[in-house]
């Protein structure tokens, strides 16, 4: 039985995913998803593996959170300030 981060990183190696899919498809909270991602992208440079992040983007202006340091889902944008956020979503490459 493999771990959780595990389970995600070899989910994240095969296609691109985004934290409400990695709940689903493990079976786990949304919010552990965050706390895993952090973790495992301190990690895995070890492994000669870096991980890809497509920002979080607002659906009504465009904005894009590029450079945002916390893996949560921010509530509403910085600009427009509406709360229809596209989700981020992830993917691990071979360096």
């Amino acid at each position: 039985m493999q771990t959780i981060r595990r389970q995600i990183i070899d989910l994240l190696r095969q296609q691109e995913f985004n934290a409400r899919e990695i709940s689903q498809a493990l079976s786990i909270m949304e919010k552990e998803v965050y706390g895993h991602l952090e973790h495992i992208d301190r990690t895995i440079g070890r492994h000669a593996m870096k991980m890809v992040v497509l920002p979080y983007t607002c659906l009504s202006c465009g904005y894009s959170f590029v450079g945002r340091r916390r893996w949560t889902r921010p509530s509403r944008c910085p600009v427009c300030r509406r709360g229809h956020i596209r989700m981020a979503a992830y993917r691990i490459e071979a360096l």
